[in-house]
């Protein structure tokens, strides 16, 4: 089935663009080409180009496979390959933060705040 794309707003755009910033500097760093990221997919390269320039929307199972691709991560994607380890941290941080209560969750953040005064 052929369905017509979506026309995106300026606004969607720079947003896809910069959650998939990254995603170019993974590709050189695993030496694979938009070229055959679309093999991989089973998909045209002028599609995929379309996603990497925010163009058209990519679903979340999309990106999956894409940082299966690129042997990363989903979340890794979201940083530049040189900063791997903040993944892991935004990552151990979210998780901390989806356990706290309101109360402690604000105690939290003022004592991260504070601490980063410090140094």
């Amino acid at each position: 089935m052929n369905m017509k794309e979506k026309q995106l707003t300026p606004e969607e755009i720079a947003k896809n663009r910069h959650t998939l910033r990254f995603v170019k500097s993974w590709m050189k760093l695993r030496n694979i080409t938009q070229r055959r990221l679309a093999e991989d997919l089973n998909m045209s390269e002028p599609s995929v180009s379309k996603w990497l320039n925010g163009k058209v929307n990519m679903t979340l199972s999309q990106f999956v496979r894409i940082a299966e691709l690129l042997n990363a991560k989903p979340e890794e994607l979201l940083f530049d390959p040189s900063e791997k380890d903040k993944a892991k941290k935004y990552k151990e941080a979210a998780e901390l933060a989806e356990n706290l209560d309101p109360e402690a969750f604000e105690a939290w953040v003022a004592a991260g705040k504070a601490m980063r005064k410090r140094y």
